[in-house]
């Protein structure tokens, strides 16, 4: 069968069409990273969220009061979930109701993304009067947990 002219001009606007979808698809295929980008840019798709979990690792088994002189043991865990290995820097500290600040532990570590760090703590309350705030702290990520402790 034989196309004439009228037939043969009424397909060309499916034609150039067809060509247009074909040529868009591919030119989003082929720039696929560049297109997200510039979507997540303009906050046009989700970005994962980029955070940090920080905790002791069995709360109930926090001590609340020792005496004077007695070892105190607790862990923390560090959960990087930055989308990203990220650089941590921490400080345990023991803080009297005075203001006084003792550094227990410091020091700093690499965690991959979406792994965990495990510190475990052990240390001796001082002889100081009153309760007592151990606090670990992300000084990098201005992030802390604490708990109180009476002798």
């Amino acid at each position: 069968m034989h196309l004439t002219n009228k037939q043969f001009l009424k397909l060309i606007p499916l034609l150039v069409g067809v060509i247009v979808v074909v040529g868009t698809l591919i030119f989003f295929n082929l720039n696929r990273a560049a297109i997200n980008n510039q979507l997540a840019a303009l906050d046009l798709i989700p970005k994962p969220e980029k955070l940090t979990e920080l905790y002791f690792d069995n709360n109930t088994g926090l001590p609340s009061s020792v005496p004077s002189n007695h070892v105190i043991s607790f862990t923390f865990v560090i959960h990087d979930l930055e989308a990203t290995d990220y650089q941590y820097v921490y400080n345990v500290s023991v803080i009297a109701t005075n203001g006084s600040r003792r550094i227990i532990d410091s020091g700093n570590v690499l965690i991959k993304d979406n792994q965990f760090y495990t510190k475990s703590e052990n240390f001796k309350l001082t002889d100081t009067p009153g309760r007592q705030d151990v606090v670990v702290e992300l000084t990098n990520k201005r992030q802390s947990i604490d708990f109180w402790i009476g002798n």
